[in-house]
């Protein structure tokens, strides 16, 4: 095809996905909605060990294995983006825990709040409707001395 003949192309809306004349739109996504958790807040839920709240640590293992919130979860956002997609079977393969069932709070965060918000939307789209987010994440946590408390 001429560079000519594409740019009729697009002009007319040919080969675009958008007009529906080629391609594929891409799938649509809801942004969640719920609580932003502060320090506090966040060593109040660590120590209390709720069974209804997961606090779902999504930086690496090799971030996680420096420090981490007591109680948390490791589900690894950079390495496993999909990964609140997966069957329970999946899950528990890729991890070694059993995935959080649909009716548990999910508390997300990571070292800044940048691949917890990623990763929140994930889980938020596949089923897990009541999640929040700790948006100040590790930084906020070791700046505030979470990483020294006996919890």
């Amino acid at each position: 095809m001429s560079l000519w003949t594409a740019i009729q192309n697009a002009w007319n809306g040919l080969n675009n996905p958008y007009t529906g004349t080629g391609g594929t739109l891409p799938e649509p996504v809801d942004e969640p909605t719920g609580p932003h958790y502060n320090f506090s807040q966040m060593k109040k839920l660590a120590s209390e060990h709720n069974p209804s709240v997961v606090l779902v640590d999504v930086r690496e293992p090799s971030e996680y294995s420096v420090v981490h919130i007591p109680g948390s979860i490791n589900v690894p956002y950079k390495s496993h983006p999909e990964g609140f997609k997966l069957s329970e079977s999946e899950f528990s393969s890729a991890f070694g825990i059993n995935k959080p069932t649909e009716d548990k709070e999910l508390v997300f965060f990571c070292a800044s709040g940048m691949r917890a918000a990623k990763a929140r939307s994930v889980a938020f789209n596949h089923g897990f409707r009541n999640t929040a987010i700790y948006p100040g994440s590790m930084n906020d946590w070791v700046i505030n001395g979470g990483d020294k408390l006996a919890l």
